[in-house]
């Protein structure tokens, strides 16, 4: 594989890895926020208080401005560490009850894109995700 085809393979796996994670913070934070039915179940199942649902829609929120707009690159970090937290936090809810894979897995399905799409990012300067999609002008 040549590096022209191995750099275009990183980047469509950081594209895919970013857009499945920043899809689930955005629909998650507004069922957070929103706190729809499912949202108070689990919530209750797991013993958290709502309000905890409004400080996770707005972190995950936060998260996806600061990985999505340009900023600092020690705010973006901060950004993929707080997702890890909150969706490594949420299996580690699910195995502390007891639950089944089928509560768990999702959540560490997240936290390992999360780390993925850490791991595979470009370059400070090029990270931007909505800029990755643009075709580059052929010269």
């Amino acid at each position: 594989m040549n590096t022209n085809t191995k750099d275009r393979a990183v980047r469509l796996a950081y594209l895919a890895a970013t857009g499945l994670i920043l899809t689930e913070s955005v629909v998650g934070s507004y069922w957070d926020l929103a706190r729809i039915a499912y949202v108070r179940e689990v919530f209750d199942h797991l013993g958290y208080p709502m309000y905890f649902a409004t400080i996770m829609g707005t972190a995950k929120i936060a998260a996806v401005a600061a990985v999505v707009l340009p900023g600092p690159p020690r705010l973006e970090e901060w950004a993929y560490a707080g997702l890890t937290f909150v969706y490594g936090g949420a299996a580690a809810s699910h195995l502390a009850v007891g639950d089944s894979p089928k509560a768990w897995i999702g959540p560490m399905i997240a936290t390992g894109l999360t780390l993925a799409s850490w791991g595979l990012r470009p370059p400070a300067g090029r990270r931007n995700p909505l800029a990755l999609l643009r075709r580059p002008a052929h010269a």
